[in-house]
Parts: C-alpha cells; sequence; structure tokens
C-alpha cells in the first residue's frame, strides 16, 4: 500500500482508504451474477449506491488494485474512505 511507482505522478492511490465517485453502482456490460454468490453485486443495482474504487487498509491484498470496484450508499457510518478533488474534464471544455 502506497509503495511502488505513481500513477500519472500520483502517489498513494491504492489500498489506504475506498475512493468515492460520482458513478452510480451498475453492472458492466458482459455482467453475469458469480454462481456462488449470485446476489453479491446485483442487489446494490438499486442506483442508491455509488461506486467506490481502490481498498482500505482491511482489504485483501489480492484484491487491492486500481480498477476494484466496491459499493456503498452515502450515509453508511463505517467506511475507510478518502477523497480526491477531481472535475469531469468534459463539463468545462472550452468551445
Amino acid at each position: 500500500m502506497g509503495d511502488g511507482e505513481p500513477t500519472n505522478g500520483v502517489f498513494d492511490m491504492v489500498g489506504n482508504g475506498w475512493e468515492w465517485t460520482v458513478s452510480t453502482f451498475l453492472p458492466l456490460n458482459g455482467f453475469a451474477p458469480m454462481e456462488s454468490y449470485p446476489e453479491y453485486s446485483a442487489d446494490f443495482f438499486d442506483g442508491k449506491h455509488f461506486v467506490m474504487k481502490g481498498a482500505s487498509p482491511f482489504t485483501s491484498s489480492r484484491l487491492q488494485r486500481l480498477s476494484f470496484r466496491n459499493f456503498f450508499q452515502p450515509n453508511y457510518p463505517y467506511v475507510f474512505a478518502k477523497f480526491r478533488v477531481a472535475t469531469i474534464a468534459s463539463r468545462y471544455a472550452r468551445t
């Protein structure tokens, strides 16, 4: 966690806290429920959960990667989350 090369010049992107996004947690193209746990993600495609990426210090090291998605509601009180200030470039593009 926090070791290694920076991502686009930014250090510490995975492992010290989940990173909130503005994306609603929805199935990715080609989504199919796991046979062993079919309700794991599907029950959370309800429009009330948002994507969180990365990992926390309590996430298994096998799951820690930039592309890992998790889901939480904004009112969950016990989330090891952090934030980065960012914007969607297309909203501020000059024409």
